[in-house]
């Protein structure tokens, strides 16, 4: 007797196949760690979402010329990223009005691209977009992590980057040099 295999149970095997053999990688500043080239999809997509999600959350609509600037593990997508999100241009990574493109990791179905965006009369803002898709294209945003600083946390970093700690000993030497010298000048003045 011969038993057929119920097409449900074919569809779930081949996604399951298909999801598994996704691409994976992580591109950054610190270069790209990847089983997958930059440039194919999904990665221009996960990131051209991402940006359209930044602009529609911040603007409301799109504005009339989009700077993008990009780490240079990502320069292999932005060609692609390009084509994908209308009124962009690819600019340097120093630009002022630029929405930096800092990071990405990819992971089958799922995305994480991190953002360094300018805000209208703020700082620029940090931004960590999640993303996902079901069955291959398109891209989802599924949640953003927004990376701040309280006025208690800045001011505490710098403070401990404005003091050299005390037990540091090259510290110790500049100041009793600082010390000598400005006792050698007002000796020399009296």
């Amino acid at each position: 007797m011969i038993r057929l295999v119920p097409a449900s149970l074919l569809l779930a095997s081949l996604l399951l196949f298909v999801t598994a053999c996704g691409p994976t990688g992580t591109w950054s500043r610190h270069g790209a760690a990847t089983d997958a080239p930059v440039y194919m999809a999904p990665a221009p997509q996960a990131i051209a979402k991402s940006i359209d999600w930044w602009i529609i959350r911040e603007y409301g609509a799109p504005p009339a010329e989009i700077n993008i600037a990009v780490v240079d593990a990502l320069q292999p997508a932005a060609a692609k990223v390009l084509e994908l999100v209308p009124n962009a241009q690819i600019v340097a990574m120093d630009s002022a009005d630029a929405i930096r493109v800092e990071a990405l990791r990819l992971s089958r179905n799922k995305a994480s691209v991190d953002l360094s965006a300018p805000r209208a009369g703020l700082p620029r803002q940090l931004v960590t977009i999640d993303l996902h898709r079901y069955n291959g294209p398109p891209w989802r945003v599924t949640g953003a992590n927004w990376w701040r600083f309280n006025e208690k946390q800045l001011r505490e970093v710098h403070e401990q980057l404005q003091v050299p700690a005390a037990s540091d000993p090259a510290s110790e030497a500049l100041g009793e040099s600082a010390t000598a010298e400005a006792d050698d000048a007002t000796d020399g003045d009296s």
